[in-house]
């Protein structure tokens, strides 16, 4: 106890340092090696290690935070038909839980990676990245009413444009990574349409930083919001 005091008296700055990593390391040691800890109950060191999203328990689940992957869990629905601008790991995630998915996706390679590998209710579409064009128009090409479109590809704000008159009366709209400038003429557009803005927030998964999903829907909606 002597040599600390002389230690932080003598070097202040250098004490407080050493405290801070200290801090640091047995803070770092409590969160990987709980097994109650953030990173492992939600998967994020599990996902880490397989540069993947995955739960705890080692199921894909959408590239979303946290927050919102869980109320997609609890909140989906067997008779839901869901639309995604962006396919990728949440293709099967949402498959599992819902009647129908159909997803748009601009990455060929992943299109054909992808395409023969979904469960018989899920169906991918190939579209060229494009601006107010083809690819955010697909939704309306599909004939069909949506209960749950997640946007979470390209061209976003359009998406949101194109998506809103093929949603069910009870239908919902999410925009992933919403807290991004750039979207914010998406979410005023569907506010101007009578949709309210519910913001979700949390950690995705092996991300650093906290992230946004917004939930744009109105009442008596299909999630119960």
């Amino acid at each position: 106890m002597l040599l600390k005091r002389l230690l932080k008296n003598a070097f202040p700055s250098q004490y407080e340092r050493y405290k801070q990593r200290k801090l640091a390391k047995w803070i770092g040691k409590l969160f990987v090696y709980d097994e109650n800890s953030f990173l492992q109950t939600t998967g994020w060191l599990k996902s880490l290690v397989e540069s993947k999203p995955l739960d705890a328990e080692g199921n894909q689940i959408p590239w979303m935070n946290y927050s919102i992957v869980n109320i997609l869990k609890e909140r989906l629905q067997k008779d839901f038909h869901l639309f995604e601008f962006g396919s990728g790991f949440s293709t099967l995630f949402y498959a599992e839980l819902v009647q129908r998915v159909v997803s748009v996706e601009h990455d060929k390679e992943w299109y054909d990676l992808q395409k023969n590998s979904l469960p018989e209710n899920a169906e991918i579409i190939f579209k060229n990245k494009d601006v107010d064009g083809e690819y955010c128009r697909t939704i309306l090409n599909t004939g069909q009413k949506w209960d749950v479109i997640v946007v979470d590809g390209r061209d976003r704000v359009n998406c949101i444009k194109q998506s809103i008159e093929t949603l069910t009366e009870c239908g919902v709209i999410l925009l992933d990574d919403s807290s991004r400038e750039r979207y914010r003429e998406g979410i005023s557009f569907a506010q101007s349409k009578g949709f309210r803005a519910l913001n979700i927030e949390s950690f995705k998964a092996t991300g650093l930083e906290i992230e946004r999903t917004t939930i744009l829907y109105r009442n008596g909606n299909c999630l119960g919001i």
